[in-house]
Formats: C-alpha cells, sequence, structure tokens
C-alpha cells in the first residue's frame, strides 16, 4: 500500500476516535510510527503496531509510565491520549491482510541525544542521573508483560549466538564470539542481583534533551524484568561508541548513577561484560535481519558503532 494511502487510513481513523486531525510526518526507526501536527500547531506522536506487539505490553507501558510519573520522574515520558471511548489504542487496518492498533502520544519538545555532535562532561552526568532516577522511580512496579521473552532482553542475549554462524569473515567471527563469552562469563551470577522492571532501551535515539539536561525519555516497547544494573549497561554501550575515550565515558556516567542509586560491587563486576554482550546482541541481530531485508533503512545503524566499540573493548 502506497504511503499517501496509508496516511489517510491513520487521519481518518484519528478524525473518528479522538477528534483531531493535521499533517502527519513519517519518523525514522523500526516501527510505523508519525508525527502528528495540528492546524493549531500541537504536535502528537502516532504509534502503530500490529498482532506482534501484545496488547498486554501496550498495557504495561502504559501502567508504567503513569507509575514514573506518580513517583515524581521528572524528565518527561510520553503521555497516552485516550481515544473518545476511554480506551488507549484504536484499531486500525492498514492492510486488508493484517489488525493493527493505533495509539497517539504526547509529543516531547527537545532535541535527540542520538544528534548531540558534542556530548559534554556535564551532560554525561546528568545522563547517569536522569537514568538512575526513572530506576530509582520504577521500585515497586511490576506488570505480568514485563517477564515475557523477547528479541532485545539482555538476559536472554545468548539467544542471538547462532548467528555468528552467519559471518565468513573469521576475525569477525572471533570477535563476535569473544563478545558472548565474556557475557556468558558472568551470566550465572545475574541471578543474585537485585531485580526490578527497566526500560530496556536507553539508547540515544530514546533520550531527549534540552542543553545540558536530559528533557525526556522515549519508546518503552522493550522494558522488562531485569537485574538492575542493566539499564545502566545497556545506556552504556550506546553512549560510548564512537567516543575516543569509551571508558573514561562510561566511568563518568556510572559515578553519576551511582550517587542517585549505588550499585554493588557485584553489580560494577558484571557491568562491562554486560556492555559486551549487548554489543554482541546489536550485531547479531543485525545479522539475521540482513537474511531478510538487507536493504532496510532503519535495522542497522548501530551496527558499524557496535563492532568497533568492541573491537576497542578486546583490545584492554
Amino acid at each position: 500500500m502506497k504511503m499517501d494511502s496509508i496516511k489517510k487510513k491513520v487521519l481518518e481513523c484519528l478524525s473518528e476516535n479522538y477528534a483531531v486531525g493535521g499533517s502527519l510526518e513519517r519518523l525514522t526507526g523500526e516501527n510505523l510510527n508519525y508525527l502528528l501536527t495540528t492546524g493549531g500547531g500541537e504536535k502528537y506522536v502516532v504509534k502503530i503496531v500490529d498482532q506482534d506487539m501484545p496488547p498486554e505490553v501496550v498495557e504495561m507501558e502504559f501502567e508504567a509510565n503513569e507509575y514514573a510519573v506518580s513517583n515524581g520522574f521528572l524528565p518527561e515520558i510520553p503521555k497516552t491520549v485516550q481515544n473518545l471511548y476511554g480506551k488507549i489504542e484504536t484499531g486500525i487496518k492498514i492492510r486488508k491482510s493484517s489488525e493493527n492498533r493505533l495509539r497517539l502520544l504526547t509529543f516531547i519538545e527537545g532535541n535527540f541525544l542520538e544528534y548531540q555532535p558534542d556530548i559534554s562532561g556535564v551532560l554525561l552526568k546528568n545522563l547517569g542521573k536522569s537514568i538512575a532516577g526513572y530506576d530509582l522511580a520504577m521500585q515497586g512496579f511490576d506488570h505480568p508483560a514485563a517477564h515475557r521473552s523477547h528479541r532485545w532482553d539482555l538476559v536472554e542475549t545468548a539467544q542471538h549466538r547462532g548467528s555468528i554462524e552467519l559471518l565468513e569473515d573469521p576475525d569477525k567471527r572471533g570477535l563476535l564470539e569473544w563478545g558472548f563469552d565474556v557475557f556468558e562469563q558472568v551470566e550465572s551470577a545475574l541471578e543474585s542481583l537485585p531485580w526490578q522492571f527497566i526500560h530496556g532501551d536507553m539508547n540515544r535515539a530514546n533520550i531527549m534533551i534540552r542543553g545540558e539536561e536530559v528533557s525526556g525519555i522515549l519508546d518503552f516497547g522493550d522494558s522488562c524484568f531485569n537485574p538492575t544494573v542493566c539499564e545502566l549497561a545497556i545506556c552504556l554501550a550506546y553512549i560510548m561508541m564512537e567516543r575516543d575515550d569509551p571508558l573514561e565515558t562510561a566511568a563518568t556516567v556510572t559515578k553519576a548513577y551511582n550517587e542517585v542509586l549505588p550499585l554493588s560491587e557485584e553489580e560494577l563486576a558484571v557491568l562491562l561484560p554486560l556492555v559486551c554482550g549487548r554489543l554482541a546482541m546489536t550485531i547479531a541481530v543485525s545479522l539475521s535481519r540482513r537474511e531478510i531485508d538487507p536493504d532496510n533503512p532503519n535495522w542497522f545503524d548501530s551496527e558499524e558503532s557496535a563492532w568497533t566499540l568492541l573491537n576497542t573493548l578486546h583490545g584492554y
């Protein structure tokens, strides 16, 4: 179906179920998301999912975000706009062969950390404190959907090890094997660490900034119940990419995180192995996706940087 036809269906759904309209702009990323700008200049994010996204996961996101705000978490979190019938999702048929669901979310002003050309030490400290603040706010929250298995669950990194076979380059195979090996050396220790509900994908594309401050956190679709330290490890895996001083960067963010939510010696001991696991997972997922659609513009953004950082860590 042509993009114009999809936009028409989305606008019809928004008009009928939310009494809003305006212009739609496709957002980057893996999913079918749009920026809606109304005639009055108000902005919203329109998220469309299919059957692969269980309704209970959407319910979990809604309840988790409400919980974070009620516990005083300060950076903004997108709020779900309920439709005219008091529902957080609305059915929409994008194609004849599929059933989709639409959500309308408030828009958070700011710049993506991903596009910040120079990430200062002050911003790194505020990043660590903000992520710790989120984890602190979410202690005590739980939901059945947070205990599901999914592709990006850091604890389940080993599920991707088979993708090593897709590599022909022996040097790259060896490096990726090393990344998985380092993770698996600490895998058994994770069970005894503190666990909680985490965002699960604190990468630079999901963090909004204004100046030197974190202004918002986006995209809670990978939220899950994990060792608390996994939250920080995932953030570090992405913030260390393309840095001349990746270990110093990690130390700055970790120290700031630790000031808000102290980590035990056991948690600190598994931190870098978890970073290696996330990098190995990122590469492995890209390899498997390339077998499906090698030209997808949204699937391989982090792959090259993940290879570079994994190689750097291997050299230490």
